[in-house]
């Protein structure tokens, strides 16, 4: 028997300001799957240099960073069978120019003359970011009890 997977989704700052917190929310649970936790966050630059451990040297950390203090963000932690591979699916690729019609970042997300990657959403991409990023954002939700 599978059992079901926990992955976080992050409506980012500008999925926020634009009101499509509601949308990704009946998405998702269109799909059948579980709304597990949700908050309303104001995202500390320390809360995202721990999740995006794997960038902050690289040269356009300082404009995510910038782009992801520009205002509250809302965490999201999604539970269902492969979960993790469907949101990822769901939310489309990561340019929001390049993703498909139908994904949440092809129908809400665009590019900015500004050059910072605004696009809508953050998804878990493995069991192990999901774990690792739930365990940030949502640290009072103890997903090994869960599993």
């Amino acid at each position: 028997m599978v059992k079901d997977e926990y992955t976080l989704v992050l409506v980012k700052p500008d999925g926020v300001k634009t009101r499509h917190i509601g949308d990704i929310i009946t998405r998702i649970e269109r799909k059948g799957y579980n709304i597990e936790a949700l908050k309303m966050i104001n995202p500390s630059k320390e809360k995202l240099r721990q999740h995006y451990f794997d960038k902050v040297d690289k040269p356009f950390f300082p404009k995510l960073l910038e782009y992801m203090t520009e205002g509250p963000i809302v965490g999201i932690v999604v539970s269902g069978t492969n979960v993790i591979q469907a949101i990822h699916n769901m939310a489309g690729a990561t340019n929001p120019g390049e993703a498909e019609w139908g994904t949440i970042r092809g129908d809400y997300g665009r590019e900015w003359p500004d050059g910072n990657l605004r696009n809508i959403i953050h998804t878990s991409d493995n069991v192990n970011s999901a774990t690792r990023e739930i365990g940030i954002w949502f640290p009072e939700f103890d997903i090994k009890d869960k599993q």
